[in-house]
């Protein structure tokens, strides 16, 4: 009996959820101390937000993909892709409500060999369409902005937590 309330602790253990991996450095190897980014296929505002974002909470250091500076591994962010898609219609068939959402990846790699992928990292929000077009187009900007910032806090999750 004994052995089996300990088997089922162990087991609750390994089964809830918290995992540590992601206190520290995550994904980025214990040897490297300086990571260079790579890519967002030229978006250059969104890399600048990347790069700070990452710069003040790793623990290793992060440079940009123009510096001469030796790294011990290349951290490539995949083109950001954003995509439009009619959620809501009127009674008239209009659409009233779209759903933005930006999707994209990141992974890291040591000596030219992938050591770590996120997968697909999608954030979305919705966009009511509703009033004129100069409203609609400053929605957007805005909603874009937000998504990018909530897409960097989704994929450092992922990269510091090791999943």
């Amino acid at each position: 009996m004994r052995s089996l309330v300990i088997a089922l602790i162990c087991l609750m253990l390994s089964s809830c959820g918290y995992h540590l991996m992601g206190m520290g450095r995550g994904v980025v190897p214990e040897d490297v101390q300086v990571v260079r980014v790579v890519g967002a296929g030229g978006n250059e505002r969104f890399m600048s937000s990347w790069l700070s974002y990452v710069r003040d909470n790793a623990l290793y250091n992060v440079i940009a993909a123009a510096s001469d500076q030796e790294a011990g591994a290349e951290m490539h962010v995949g083109r950001l892709a954003e995509s439009m898609a009619p959620i809501t219609y009127d009674a008239s068939g209009i659409i009233t409500v779209e759903r933005m959402t930006l999707s994209g990846e990141v992974s890291l790699w040591r000596n030219n060999e992938s050591i770590w992928d996120s997968g697909a990292i999608s954030v979305f929000e919705d966009i009511d369409v509703t009033g004129s077009p100069t409203a609609i187009e400053s929605a957007k900007t805005r909603i874009r902005s937000d998504l990018e910032t909530q897409w960097i806090r989704q994929a450092w999750l992922k990269l510091s937590s090791g999943f």
